[in-house]
């Protein structure tokens, strides 16, 4: 099993290889100053707040209600109220069958004016902005009109993030298509130049990395990436306990009964109703006393194969496909819970087993974790997964409370462990001429050397595919024998060629950590015997 995993991981990757596993230490530019004291994980922010990611116009708070008004009095109001710059494509509106005359029912109380668009994405439209103009369209149409986004992520990089890593987490965790190698009709790009990382996608999206990037340079115990603060009433209102009789009463009704009891605005989403069996006015009984509203919810809803979910400060009520599909991204600030990479694996692997929501790649509809640095994780699924991850965290943070002080000893830098590196076959060459006189000379065995440990072997590799110029991507691997010590500074010198990571970075003198986890930790015991 390590051998195929050794060749396939040194197949498909061009980053340094140490038995068989990559190196996922950060590159440190400036380190961070050392923790002296207990790690304090702060409670805000809890979520990044969509308004600060949108033009000044859409942030803007007001008050307005529509009662079954057509769409066309809503998008006068824009222009003629509002002073907004409105286009709409009725074109491709009424290609999915939208008019200007379809009513509108909405209200806004002292909130963002994004709020009413997006919740007219209901309807089947879809809006962005462009050229200091507001567009209206159809959400088909909106996907073809994507724009390119620059972010500068040096401040993160100093902090250890590897551009991979954070890329990775980007894409993964952004709701967003992009291309592959294998082309299909995903679209997103993302291209990295120097500190500078160019994206191009569509509005949505853009703003999900955006709040993602905000999340992570300043993470808290839980922050949504992209949810509204109004929500923290929307939680609380469905802790609040009430009593209901429904007897044959039709669905909307007794949304509108739940809204009335407990303040908060609760819709049915008719446009995933519409693709099941339920309607709206299809009849529900129920009778229950001083019940958590989330209780009366469900004991309504699960029966019918509905769900709901939370967006733009209103409580949908939808079949469960589409409450599995509305998914949310939230950064865990965890330096209190995983001190380096081993322990990211572990807490990694304890969320994926010891929770019942479905992760990918197990299930393609399922969540993603990702984690862009070792003490930073980044979760994207329902909510209630979301909650599910944090209760874990807590449940862990409570029992690391008991535990006593262990020192991990570092590795020895003497210690002789054998390295992988694939690179191109004209680099390696030159690797393997050079390196000898380069670094740690005297380590390395030669005939007036004899007993030095130091070798090199040179392994020709399985090409890459062609390029688009159609050069060919020879490869080889380097097979070096070598010190741990060694071993840190060959892979800076390879980090510093190819913008690879380096290899076995706790090799240095300086990596005794002190840790609040015994040996037989949450962390520790959870380790996969092939990371230890």
């Amino acid at each position: 099993m390590k051998i195929t995993l050794i060749l396939a991981v040194l197949t498909l990757s061009q980053t340094p290889i140490l038995f068989g596993q990559p190196v996922v230490a950060p590159i440190q530019r400036d380190k961070e100053p050392a923790v002296t004291g207990p790690i304090k994980i702060p409670n805000e922010p809890k979520t990044v707040d969509p308004a600060t990611l949108v033009t000044p116009q859409l942030a803007a708070k007001v008050t307005v209600k529509f009662n079954g008004d057509p769409l066309k009095k809503v998008i006068t109001w824009l222009q003629q109220d509002q002073k907004i710059n409105v286009l709409v494509d009725y074109k491709a509106l009424s290609n999915v069958k939208l008019l200007d005359t379809e009513p509108v029912t909405e209200e806004l109380n002292d909130a963002p004016l994004y709020l009413l668009l997006s919740r007219l994405e209901q309807l089947g439209l879809a809006w962005y902005e462009h050229d200091n103009s507001l567009i209206i369209t159809s959400r088909e149409e909106y996907l073809k009109h994507d724009s390119s986004v620059a972010y500068n992520l040096g401040d993160l990089f100093d902090l250890g993030y590897t551009p991979q890593d954070l890329l990775t987490a980007i894409k993964r965790c952004s709701g967003g298509r992009w291309k592959t190698v294998h082309g299909g009709d995903e679209f997103g790009t993302a291209v990295l130049l120097g500190d500078v990382v160019f994206i191009r996608q569509t509005d949505d999206v853009h703003r999900e990395i955006a709040g993602l990037l905000v999340a992570i340079r300043k993470p808290a115990r839980r922050t949504f990436t992209l949810d509204t603060p109004r929500h923290d009433g929307l939680r609380a209102a469905l802790e609040q306990k009430i009593d209901v009789d429904f007897h044959e009463t039709p669905l909307v009704v007794a949304a509108q009964d739940l809204s009335r009891l407990s303040q908060i605005s609760i819709r049915l989403d008719r446009v995933a109703l519409a693709k099941g069996a339920v309607r709206e006015r299809t009849p529900v009984t129920l009778k229950l006393a001083d019940q958590k509203l989330h209780a009366v919810l469900r004991s309504l809803l699960s029966n019918m194969g509905l769900s709901w979910y939370l967006r733009d400060d209103v409580l949908w009520i939808t079949n469960s496909d589409a409450a599995g599909e509305f998914q949310k991204t939230a950064v865990y600030d965890v330096r209190d819970l995983s001190a380096d990479r081993d322990e990211a694996i572990a807490l990694k692997e304890a969320i994926l087993s010891q929770t019942r929501a479905k992760w990918r790649p197990n299930d393609e509809r399922g969540g993603i974790i990702d984690m862009p640095r070792h003490d930073i994780l980044v979760v994207r699924h329902t909510e209630t997964a979301l909650d599910e991850v944090l209760q874990l965290l807590e449940n862990y943070r409570t029992a690391l409370k008991t535990s006593k002080l262990r020192v991990t000893p570092s590795p020895n830098p003497d210690q002789v462990i054998t390295g992988y590196y694939r690179l191109s076959y004209d680099m390696a060459m030159d690797v393997e001429r050079e390196l000898p006189d380069l670094i740690m000379t005297e380590t390395w065995k030669s005939e007036d050397r004899p007993d030095a440990v130091g070798t090199i072997l040179k392994i020709r590799a399985e090409p890459l595919p062609p390029d688009a110029k159609g050069n060919k991507g020879e490869q080889a691997v380097l097979v070096i024998n070598q010190t741990r010590a060694a071993h840190q500074q060959i892979g800076k010198l390879i980090q510093t060629l190819i913008s690879s990571k380096a290899v076995d970075p706790e090799a240095s003198a300086d990596t005794y950590k002190k840790t609040d986890r015994t040996s037989g930790s949450f962390g520790r015991r959870l380790i996969p015997k092939s990371a230890e």
